[in-house]
This record gives C-alpha cells, sequence and structure tokens, in this order.
C-alpha cells in the first residue's frame, strides 16, 4: 500500500517495490534481509539504508496496520457469526427434541393415570429425544468453550505457564549466583 514516492528512492523506482514492501511487512524481514533477497533473487543491488529509509518516508505503516485491523475483524466477525449460526441450529434442534421428549412425556403420565399399557416405542420415543437434547446440549457448550474438557485444557495451560515462569525464575537466580 505505497503512499509516497520519490524520484531519487532506489526502492521507490525498482520494479521490484512491491515484493520488497511485502517481503518488509508480511513477511518481517529486515532492512538489510531485503536488500540481501532482492539481490539475491532479482540481481538488483539496493541498500539496506535505502530500504530502510524507503519503508520509513514512502510506506503508510498506519493504513497499512488499519487494512490488516479491517481484515481481522471481518475474519472473526466470519467465524463468530458461523458459530452463531452453529448455536442456533443447535437450539432449535434441541427446542424441537425438548417439545417432543415433553409430549412424549405427557403420554407416558396419562396413559400411567389410565392404567394402560404404555407402548415401547414411546418409551423409546422418551429416550431417544432425552439423549438428543443432552447432546446438543454437550455440543452447545463445546462451541462455547464452557465444556468440562476445555476447561480442563485451559487450566493445564494456565498451570504450564506458571511452571514455565518458576523455571525462568529459578534459571535467572542461578544464572546470577554463577556470576
Amino acid at each position: 500500500m505505497p503512499v509516497g514516492y520519490s524520484s531519487r528512492c532506489r526502492v521507490c523506482n525498482s520494479p521490484h517495490r512491491v515484493e520488497i514492501e511485502q517481503w518488509c511487512k508480511e513477511e518481517g524481514l529486515s532492512p538489510r534481509a531485503a536488500a540481501a533477497r532482492l539481490l539475491e533473487v532479482y540481481g538488483e543491488k539496493v541498500s539496506h539504508q535505502s530500504v530502510w529509509q524507503h519503508m520509513r518516508d514512502h510506506f503508510d505503516v498506519q493504513a497499512e496496520a488499519r487494512e490488516q485491523y479491517r481484515k481481522s475483524r471481518a475474519n472473526m466477525e466470519k467465524g463468530v457469526g458461523k458459530t452463531l449460526s452453529d448455536i442456533e441450529m443447535l437450539e432449535a434442534i434441541a427446542q424441537g427434541s425438548y417439545d417432543l421428549n415433553q409430549a412424549a412425556a405427557e403420554w407416558v403420565k396419562k396413559l400411567v393415570k389410565e392404567k394402560e399399557k404404555i407402548p415401547g416405542t414411546l418409551v423409546d420415543l422418551l429416550a431417544t429425544t432425552a439423549g438428543e437434547v443432552r447432546q446438543q446440549i454437550r455440543t452447545k457448550l463445546e462451541l462455547l468453550g464452557e465444556d468440562p474438557g476445555s476447561k480442563i485444557a485451559d487450566a493445564m495451560v494456565a498451570t504450564l505457564e506458571e511452571l514455565q515462569e518458576l523455571y525462568q525464575d529459578a534459571n535467572s537466580r542461578q544464572e546470577g549466583t554463577d556470576s
């Protein structure tokens, strides 16, 4: 996303300006590494000072940051929208299964009250719909990151981070006593 141009700038006038800017901004190459790559790949000699000055004076870092933020935000919103869509679908299915389960339960209560025989298919329907509701709730919790597995994983990560800090502290104290 070039914003500046100087007729005296070696990078601005290079046929490989876009690649140089991409190397620096997307790959994180230093000006020295970008100049070396330019020489190696294209045989074009541009000093690392020229690359540095170009990136400082002729490349709009703030505009690039805004663009990256916009892209990141769009990707996040897309991912959130997909997850919300999945959750809404699960809730609709779970509600249907729950309603069917409640209707079957009422029917069983009515048959028990009237001392009639309860069909096996009705008992199966009651068990199946209850299992479906439980599974959909588990899946929803997983999507939200609130399932027991996610909580255990989060706790393990926190524990490992604490252990790493303790290890680093112990090493730095050890290095302090060695000198």
